[in-house]
């Protein structure tokens, strides 16, 4: 299993999947709220939520890995739109999508997205109105390959991308590369997941059996360690998406974890300090518990 996760408005959003991908609903303190779909592709007879957004009017974008296409859904589970990968690396085809994002409203709504594998079309913002698209350029470089484009944030005039084979963050601003920030080094563990925070700060999950999940500052150093490789409350094991919901600072500002394959989520703090889980293969109901 794996999945992804996102929120609107203090609506948390879970993706998982086995085959057939779940969409499932909670608060941020973990209760179970009305709503949510399954969903599987009829062709392939499988889909997954490799990632996940929602835009102003309520629309689900889910990039789905295994359905091999971009989706987009009402929040009642109906199909509005279905982009299938194309079969080559070219501009304005995707490949099999690993994150989403959006951002905006009417002629200025983006839509970001990422495929898996060496790509030079690894990264691309898309116009659904106008029909306009932009292929990031990896390093500025026009013939460059995205290593394993992972994931995508869009957020003011900035798309950032995270690279899981090199590993790094690339920033582009208004479609033009801006600048790139390695990524610290951890022996048995790879990037799986990042969200942006406060101050210009990311934070970023790590896979493997040295996982961990750390904030990083705007140069890329290590801030602080929020959790470790750990099968435990407070630990992280297999991370599969993160997010972070600012707070009026630090203590406040939550960061929400999914992990153990996409069937856990946790909460802690960008002071590291963890709130507790809700757990289970299909995410249902019960309140965070402490740990």
């Amino acid at each position: 299993m794996s999945g992804a996760l996102t929120q609107k408005g203090g609506v948390l959003f879970v993706g998982s999947h086995a085959r057939t991908a779940r969409l499932r609903t909670h608060d941020l303190d973990g209760r179970r709220l009305a709503g949510g779909f399954t969903f599987r592709d009829s062709e392939r007879e499988r889909s997954s939520v490799e990632g996940i957004a929602v835009d102003e009017d309520r629309r689900l974008w889910v990039a789905d890995g295994q359905g091999l296409s971009l989706r987009t859904f009402s929040l009642f589970g109906r199909e509005i739109a279905n982009v299938p990968a194309g079969k080559e690396d070219l501009a304005g085809q995707i490949g099999r999508p690993t994150g989403v994002s959006v951002t905006g409203t009417d002629d200025e709504f983006l839509v970001g997205v990422t495929s898996a594998g060496l790509r030079r079309h690894g990264a691309q913002i898309l116009s659904p109105n106008s029909g306009r698209m932009v292929s990031l350029r990896p390093l500025g470089n026009p013939e460059g390959f995205f290593r394993d484009a992972q994931g995508i944030v869009l957020q003011d005039e900035e798309a950032w991308v995270l690279e899981a084979r090199t590993p790094r963050l690339q920033v582009f601003k208004q479609g033009a590369f801006h600048y790139a920030l390695p990524l610290p080094e951890i022996d048995g563990a790879w990037p799986q997941a990042f969200a942006l925070a406060p101050g210009g700060r990311s934070v970023v999950a790590w896979g493997g059996e040295s996982g961990a999940v750390l904030l990083l500052g705007p140069d890329g150093r290590v801030n602080g360690c929020l959790a470790a490789a750990g099968e435990e409350v407070g630990g992280v094991s297999h991370p599969t998406g993160i997010l972070v919901v600012p707070g009026e600072d630090d203590r406040h500002t939550r960061v929400v974890l999914l992990d153990h394959g996409g069937s856990r989520v946790q909460v802690f703090n960008l002071e590291g300090t963890c709130y507790g889980a809700f757990v289970g293969s299909r995410l249902g109901g019960g309140e965070v518990e402490s740990g």
